[in-house]
């Protein structure tokens, strides 16, 4: 059966962010001034109001948690941006957090969609489930499936210092205070 998947994410107000990621309208506005953060806009004819993407989520939440882990918030944006891809895929396999519309298709399909949400760029790639930072720079960062990984990390680059997100645990998170889905998949099926 051959369709076409478009797949949507939610935008959400200011003060949604605020609600989701604990960073306040406040402090969005500033880290926008200090451009640190951009976000979505609608074309400059059309814009009305300040809209945050799912990925902005993302990196909101990813930033605050290491500002206030004692980073500086300009050298968040790349360890943020590395949390993207495994909270995308960690949100694509919850059920609360997906939504389909338009034509119906089974199960199995529905399956394939959510697993081809993140793709790495290389075979050899991780997309990761832990986000972890071993020092305060901005490049002291990676990405592992386990955390078993994390210790030979550790034991090479000699740091006494690791803060760790569990993207899945932030999919979760992100999900349960967004209050519905994030992620929608519109379907339509093709005619033969």
């Amino acid at each position: 059966m051959p369709y076409s998947v478009s797949r949507i994410e939610r935008e959400f107000s200011p003060a949604e962010a605020a609600a989701i990621t604990g960073v306040s309208t406040a402090l969005q506005r500033d880290w926008r001034r200090r451009e640190i953060v951009n976000l979505v806009h609608e074309p400059e004819s059309e814009r009305k109001w300040t809209r945050w993407s799912l990925t902005d989520i993302i990196r909101l939440s990813v930033m605050k948690l290491f500002s206030d882990a004692g980073m500086e918030v300009s050298s968040t944006r790349i360890i943020a941006s590395m949390a993207v891809m495994p909270t995308m895929d960690a949100l694509a396999q919850m059920d609360e957090a997906v939504e389909f519309d338009g034509d119906e298709i089974d199960e199995e399909h529905k399956a394939r969609i959510r697993g081809n949400t993140v793709r790495t760029t290389h075979p050899s790639h991780t997309i990761g489930r832990f986000l972890a930072a071993f020092g305060k720079g901005e490049y002291d960062v990676c990405r592992v499936d386990d955390l078993a990984s994390l210790e030979a990390k550790l034991n090479k680059q000699a740091r006494p210092i690791l803060s760790v997100v569990d993207c899945r645990s932030l999919a979760r998170l992100i999900a349960d205070r967004a209050g519905g889905p994030v992620l929608r998949y519109e379907i339509a099926v093709k005619d033969e």
